[in-house]
């Protein structure tokens, strides 16, 4: 259904790289972020090792003790200055968040021209979503930590579009060039099945995969999942509020097919905003 214009440009060469979905088209994570992200993962890594990432990393000890510092987590008022309190206040769900974050911002590519100011809004928008989804996740009765760490990486599917963009530029040695309109549809259709899968070889489950690939509920699901609801309504949410629109509350839950109290949401938003 492309247009004349569209078949014309160097969009059917990046839809047909994108359509392979071998091991190619998901970078893995840099090593060094791998093995952290490994020793999180295991239950049984001792505190001094996991302490001992973030003393080797200047960038990801800031990030740590920003989050321990936050509001969120500072419920007694007491400031956190050291690592390994920091770390104990956070939880490894927490570190792990952090962890894949700074992956993630490892991995962010310059794919030329006006899709660089795009890369950065996405990444912006995941990071506003996360604690968003962190606040309403008790709504949905589902775990905050774990949907911050997903609301994090909803929107990954874009930047692994981006990415090949960036490889396309490489290739051809010019801006990657396509219109607007064919790259939005591009982006709309295939970034939830790329993050999915990217979910998939970052080792991170069925069920985050899961979670990813369907955070914008279409069709609704058959069964319930609590997870994707949370999601779905968090980066609503989050794109009311950075488009300045005001929240149509009744659209939201009746596209997304929500079956969380609505009240219950309203609550815990008006609570992180205070």
């Amino acid at each position: 259904g492309a247009s004349k214009e569209a078949l014309a440009s160097d969009g059917p060469q990046l839809v047909e790289t994108l359509k392979k979905a071998n091991e190619s088209i998901i970078r893995q994570p840099p090593q060094a972020a791998a093995r952290a992200i490994n020793l999180a993962r295991n239950p049984n890594t001792p505190l001094p090792q996991i302490v001992t990432l973030f003393e080797n990393d200047p960038m990801l000890a800031q990030s740590l003790l920003r989050q321990a510092n936050s509001v969120y987590y500072r419920r007694d008022g007491m400031p956190c200055t050291a690592l390994s309190a920091a770390v104990q206040r956070v939880g490894m769900t927490g570190v792990l968040s952090i962890l894949m974050a700074s992956m993630v911002q490892q991995m962010l590519c310059r794919p030329g021209g006006a899709y660089d100011a795009q890369v950065q809004k996405v990444w912006t928008h995941m990071q506003r979503t996360a604690p968003i989804a962190r606040a309403i996740a008790r709504a949905f009765e589902v775990d905050p930590e774990v949907a911050y760490s997903l609301a994090l990486l909803h929107d990954v599917g874009k930047l692994l579009v981006f990415d090949h963009i960036s490889m396309l530029r490489h290739e051809k040695r010019r801006d990657v060039r396509m219109p607007e309109a064919f790259f939005r549809q591009l982006v709309w259709h295939l970034h939830e099945p790329l993050g999915g899968l990217a979910a998939l070889r970052w080792d991170m489950g069925g069920e985050a995969a899961y979670a990813i690939s369907e955070h914008h509920r279409r069709p609704v699901p058959e069964q319930a999942n609590r997870m994707t609801e949370c999601l779905h309504v968090a980066e609503a949410v989050e794109l009311a509020h950075s488009n300045f629109t005001k929240l149509d509350w009744d659209a939201i839950w009746t596209n997304g097919g929500i079956t969380a109290d609505v009240a219950a949401v309203q609550e815990r938003l008006r609570s992180m905003e205070e």
